[in-house]
């Protein structure tokens, strides 16, 4: 009886999908979109050759599929949270067939199926399984790359659906749950047999869809129907939150700032690998990790300044807007992490050093920039970066210097002690900074807003 009804359901969503697809149809979009593809694919297929050219038939090479595999958890969940974009909640169309919510939950769960942005990662890698796989394996690994495709397809599903930060800090966690563990358990193909290896991680694949679906099903959202003001490009929709990156991609100082001196460092990073892991190799990679935040850091409540009197007659406390600067501020270190992550084939970087860097970075040296929203002075957003020193003051300048702190921290532990131990410091010191943010946000905002008038007052200067 439940598969009769079920059949008939799936096939009106099914079929309604597609119209909307075919009506919805722009070629300027899809024109769009193939071209970024195209160029991926070129950029793939080079890779690949120069790679088959200096290795030649290398065997063995289906050890690294799983290794793979969780390598693009995030750079695929970034890919998806930008180019996927899902239609969550059903309209009061729908509604009035009926259609029961446990269908219209398998119907989203059968459209990540079917979505071509959760198979475009496993195309783009289809070159390296191609030349280097041979075909007793190609097909096990490719499915196995498109699983991992597909977790985050389910989650950035959930992530759209769920509303407010509240309910969508869950998926995020999870997803860095699941990219440690896959992570872990891909360094396992070294000991366990291929195909029961593979065999695990399918299984491992399912359940995080699972946890995802589950979770899927267990938020409330509903069409309200309420119009939307006009919003920037691939900024989603408006929050609290977006507040923070919306001033970033907005403003061309800011955007200069952060953004092209965290590559500076990356660049560093990387011309320091002939030296080995020296002093000044373990300063730059911190420079990289710590760059975004750190310039971004210093102006606190400098964007906000420019329109404080009416953030504040909004019923926003200071408090969220302080923890929401935090984990932006941790998502921006994640950026460069990424982009210094080929370090561990070329420099011999253990990885475990590169994480214990993010966390000690997101954790506990973001923490040590709150402070400047009690001195930050409103800066024009608009203006050139160059030489451009309005908003800065003695006590910002000074209090510029306190990032010394948490780089000597670093270098120092590194230096002294082995790296294990070191790992193991940094680490717990990252760890530590998250679970103490609350109290130290906390007794920032009492601050301010026992000072708020005198705040205010300097933002009009």
């Amino acid at each position: 009886m439940i598969f009769r009804t079920f059949v008939p359901v799936m096939r009106l969503l099914l079929r309604l999908w597609l119209t909307q697809k075919r009506r919805d149809f722009k070629w300027g979009k899809f024109l769009g979109e193939a071209y970024f593809l195209f160029l991926f694919m070129v950029i793939s297929v080079t890779v690949t050759v120069v790679i088959h050219t200096e290795m030649g038939n290398a065997t063995g090479m289906e050890k690294v599929v799983p290794f793979i595999a969780a390598s693009i958890i995030i750079p695929d969940f970034l890919h998806k949270l930008l180019m996927k974009h899902d239609e969550t909640v059903m309209d009061h169309y729908l509604k009035s067939k009926p259609i029961p919510e446990r269908n219209w939950n398998r119907f989203m769960l059968i459209t990540n199926v079917v979505n071509f942005w959760n198979w475009s990662i496993p195309i783009m890698l289809l070159p390296f399984c191609l030349v280097f796989l041979e075909w007793t394996i190609l097909i096990p690994s490719f499915l196995l790359i498109l699983a991992v495709s597909m977790v985050g397809g389910v989650a950035i599903t959930a992530f759209r659906r769920a509303k407010g930060w509240t309910n969508k800090w869950p998926v995020l966690a999870a997803m860095a749950i699941w990219t440690v563990f896959a992570f872990m358990y891909s360094l396992l193909g070294i000991f366990l047999p291929w195909g029961i290896h593979v065999a695990v991680f399918f299984l491992l694949c399912f359940g995080a869809i699972a946890v995802f679906y589950n979770y899927l099903c267990d938020l409330r959202r509903y069409d309200e129907s309420q119009a939307k003001a006009s919003r920037l490009f691939l900024t989603g929709a408006s929050s609290l939150f977006s507040m923070e990156y919306v001033g970033v991609l907005r403003s061309k100082r800011l955007r200069s700032a952060v953004l092209i001196l965290p590559l500076v460092f990356v660049f560093n990073s990387y011309t320091q690998v002939p030296q080995g892991q020296t002093f000044m190799f373990h300063l730059m990679l911190m420079f990289a990790v710590f760059a975004p935040s750190m310039m971004l850091g210093q102006w606190v409540f400098g964007i906000e300044g420019n329109y404080f009197d009416g953030l504040w007659s909004k019923p926003i406390d200071i408090r969220t807007i302080l923890k929401n600067k935090y984990w932006f501020y941790s998502l921006l270190n994640i950026l460069p992490t990424l982009l210094v992550m080929p370090l561990i084939w070329i420099a011999d970087l253990t990885p475990w050093l590169l994480a214990a860097t993010w966390l000690f970075t997101a954790g506990l040296a973001n923490l040590t920039l709150m402070p400047t929203a009690l001195i930050s002075s409103r800066i024009e957003m608009f203006q050139s970066a160059f030489f451009n020193y309005q908003g800065a003051s003695l006590a910002v300048n000074l209090f510029g210097f306190v990032v010394i702190i948490p780089l000597a921290l670093y270098v120092v532990c590194l230096w002294l002690l082995p790296q294990t131990t070191a790992i193991i410091v940094l680490a717990a010191a990252g760890i530590l900074g998250f679970a103490l943010h609350h109290v130290v946000i906390n007794w920032i905002a009492s601050k301010y807003e026992q000072n708020r008038y005198k705040n205010f007052e300097r933002y009009r200067h």
